[in-house]
């Protein structure tokens, strides 16, 4: 089971060929379980903020707008 954990002679080429791919692997996977959390993350962030600002966009729409009182142009 833990053969790997015991001490051995030199590895053989195929051995280190077969060890690195396997590590390479094992990296590639992680960098996307982490890019794929960071991307979540930010959409998260993105659909609050989304929210936030149409909230805000509503509360303008209802406040009276004072600067039309003293931006009066002739059409």
């Amino acid at each position: 089971m833990f053969e790997y954990l015991r001490p051995r002679s030199l590895a053989t080429p195929q051995e280190v060929i077969e060890y690195l791919e396997l590590h390479q692997a094992a990296q590639e996977f992680r960098l996307e379980l982490e890019h794929r959390a960071n991307f979540d993350d930010y959409c998260q962030w993105y659909y609050q903020v989304a929210a936030e600002n149409q909230r805000d966009l509503e509360q303008m729409r209802s406040e009276l707008n004072l600067l039309r009182w003293f931006n009066r142009r002739p059409v």
